[in-house]
């Protein structure tokens, strides 16, 4: 469906001038959404990757957790949870991926904390609190890439929707309207060449006879 407009040549510049423009914005939208693809694909990976340890991490240290509650016992080890073993601050950051702005997490100030009140032996404690610290920035990290991750998934939507919209309205109607324009202009070209060889044969035909 073409546009309705006058067919004149500053109407056919012009819209051969947004043609051009709205065919360039959907290469270069077709390349963001392929970039950003190409940086989703690669955080799957890597969420993929970090996943994993922090599973691997966990299971560990859930399963220190149980030993250490079967030798020192439920209460002591209630009692030595309420004393924090380890203090950090998270810090954050903005970055930008392809216009997308992420969040970039860090921990920092971290600091371990020594001593608890319990009276059975500790190393048990100590290595069940060791897996848990471990498993911290591994946590961090998954939650920066599942974050980016929603942000970029979002990112590439919304890029298809605005290249389904040029491929599937703008630049179909731009075209057909350019292509229309044209056609009236060369029909209005060849009329007006049909009009002056009229002309021209007739004032040759009357120059003849004087």
């Amino acid at each position: 469906m073409s546009i309705r407009v006058a067919p004149s040549k500053m109407n056919l510049i012009k819209f051969k001038r947004t043609l051009i423009f709205l065919r360039r914005a959907h290469d270069l939208l077709e390349e963001k959404r392929d970039i950003l693809l190409l940086e989703v694909n690669r955080r799957v990976g890597e969420a993929t990757r970090v996943r994993t340890d922090l599973n691997r991490v966990l299971k560990e240290a859930y399963a220190a957790l149980d030993a250490a509650t079967i030798i020192v016992g439920t209460k002591e080890m209630e009692a030595a949870g309420k004393i924090p073993r380890i203090t950090f601050d998270l810090q954050s950051s903005k970055r930008k991926v392809m216009g997308v702005t992420t969040i970039s997490l860090e921990l920092i100030n971290t600091q371990k904390v020594i001593g608890y009140d319990i009276s059975k032996p500790s190393i048990l404690v100590d290595e069940t609190s060791e897996k848990f610290y471990q498993a911290l920035p591994l946590i961090v990290k998954v939650a920066e890439l599942e974050s980016t991750l929603v942000r970029l998934v979002e990112e590439v939507k919304k890029t298809q929707q605005r290249i389904n919209a040029l491929e599937q309205s703008l630049i179909p109607q731009y075209s057909a309207t350019v292509s229309l324009i044209a056609s009236v202009l060369e029909e209005r070209d060849r009329e007006e060449f049909v009009r002056v060889k009229k002309v021209k044969s007739l004032l040759e035909k009357r120059s003849a006879s004087v």
